[in-house]
């Protein structure tokens, strides 16, 4: 017996959640398809299955999510609001009502995107299975769109995910059985509801690419910058169809809104794809509705200016305008993303990176590893002082230090000791921290290291033997100028290591 909360109402039944998955996957493998039973190898000894544990069904959805792009939305907080619980649920038997009443994929598509919590609802998940295989035979290629686009956008519990994922393969299945018919728009909803699950399905994507070429003058502005994002965030590269939505987006780019021209831009910086010419395009139809562009709009668009290099000193100008009276709005990540934007491109803006200071110091406690060093090292490559800043950053960094990677580390020393900022209590946690991870720094790394405490005058012997072994290790990989300064940063604190200079 299970009790499972939903709302105000609570619904027993009297299956347990893991069997609610069991009963999920043999009803879809046996209505959709058989031959999806025998790729799982699923029938061939059913009685076997059932008598055992439930881990003999783990092999059916081993890969039904990607695992990285799941645990990236878990650490988001708006995830953490979606699978709370919930609010204002539907009665769960009007919900599953709903369903079984649905006549067809349009009605289905209905109900879905009006309770997006159904899946909190074993009951309606049951209901769900059973109507999806019997609409399944007449789906159009728009209609199994629809559906997955309803479902990407559906609120689903840790325990109903397992069975979320398999309406999903088998929906993208069977969307690629019909990849002919698809038309832009059914394109882009469907790559769009893969990587917004975070569900790969590269004979898809591949698909999709190849259909979409032919016909990519009928896509519109928001078709074109959702495929390209949905590429980008499942990380799945296809020049020729970036080229050719590059060569479509130019000549319709004034059609395009802050969030479509955001996401293409940031897809591009994201797949190394350069295409000055886009870029260029997006920069001069951006800067006249630039305060229509929310904070990560605003953030996304310079990182990725930045990332490509794609110098644009206008466009940077009318973002730190817009970035400014709404910073407030600015989470940790897109602050850091915008001054290390700035700073990348070398653009100065003092009145922003006030704010941006202000902002952060705030908030500090939400900052990750890589957004505090970003920070800082942006912060000190502008010179552009702020102790109050740099303080506060200590104070968030050293709880968190073991977080750090070695890029993270190097950046943060050095930018205190660029910007001549004392803070022994840091240097000793990232020495502490350094030292077991040294294998892992570079050689320009290194040299940072030693160069930045050598100049805070910070005496640690043991981080500066075990940078000497790393050092020689890989000897050959440094540049003239990193062996210069990590000689003397030696020589600075007077520490010896013969067989380092000997090298």
């Amino acid at each position: 017996m299970c009790s499972l909360k939903t709302g105000s109402f609570n619904v027993r039944c009297p299956f347990s959640l893991i069997s609610l998955q069991l009963f999920a996957v043999v009803f879809i493998l046996s209505q959709f398809h058989s031959e999806h039973a025998l790729a799982f190898g699923f029938f061939q000894q059913p009685t076997r299955c059932f008598s055992q544990s439930s881990s003999c069904f783990a092999p059916l959805f081993a890969k039904s999510y990607d695992r990285a792009g799941d645990q990236g939305r878990a650490r988001k907080s708006n995830h953490r609001q979606r699978t709370r619980g919930p609010p204002n649920a539907v009665n769960p038997q009007d919900l599953v009502q709903q369903i079984r009443s649905s006549r067809n994929c349009f009605e289905l598509g209905k109900v879905l995107r009006e309770n997006p919590s159904l899946f909190f609802s074993e009951d309606s998940i049951r209901a769900l299975i059973p109507k999806v295989a019997e609409l399944k035979p007449k789906m159009s290629a728009r209609n199994v769109a629809g559906l997955l686009n309803a479902l990407a956008k559906a609120r689903v519990p840790p325990e109903s995910r397992q069975v979320h994922g398999k309406l999903m393969v088998v929906l993208g299945e069977l969307a690629g059985r019909k990849i002919e018919d698809f038309d832009a728009r059914s394109i882009a909803m469907t790559l769009n509801a893969f990587a917004k699950r975070g569900l790969r399905n590269s004979e898809f994507f591949e698909k999709s690419a190849e259909a979409a070429i032919p016909m990519i003058s009928t896509f519109n502005s928001q078709d074109l910058a959702n495929t390209v994002n949905a590429f980008a965030k499942m990380d799945h590269h296809h020049p020729m169809l970036f080229d050719e939505v590059a060569k479509a987006a130019i000549p319709i780019i004034d059609t395009f809104n802050s969030q479509s021209l955001a996401k293409t831009v940031n897809a591009f910086a994201k797949m190394d794809q350069h295409h000055p010419m886009l870029f260029d395009e997006v920069a001069k139809a951006a800067i006249p509705i630039i305060y229509t562009f929310k904070s990560q709009e605003l953030a996304n668009t310079v990182n990725a200016f930045a990332k490509m290099d794609h110098h644009h000193p206008m466009l940077f100008d009318e973002v730190a305008r817009a970035a400014i009276p709404i910073i407030d709005t600015f989470n940790s990540q897109n602050l850091a993303n915008t001054v290390n934007a700035f700073a990348k491109m070398d653009h100065h803006h003092p009145m922003l990176f006030d704010e941006v200071a202000r902002a952060a110091i705030s908030m500090i406690g939400t900052f990750e590893s890589q957004g505090l060093a970003n920070t800082v090292n942006a912060f000190a490559k502008m010179d552009h002082h702020h102790p109050m800043l740099f303080d506060e950053i200590a104070r968030a960094a050293i709880p968190i230090i073991d977080t750090f990677n070695s890029q993270s580390l190097a950046n943060t020393v050095n930018a205190f000791s660029k910007m001549d900022h004392q803070h022994p209590m840091l240097f000793d946690e990232v020495a502490k921290a350094a030292i077991p991870m040294i294998g892992t720094f570079k050689s320009q790394e290194l040299a940072n290291t030693v160069n930045a405490l050598a100049k805070m005058d910070y005496q640690h012997p043991m981080l500066f033997d075990e940078v000497a072994k790393a050092a020689i290790s890989m000897i050959g990989t440094f540049e003239s100028q990193g062996l210069a300064n990590t000689v003397n940063a030696f020589a600075k604190m007077d520490h010896h290591h013969p067989m380092l200079f000997d090298e």
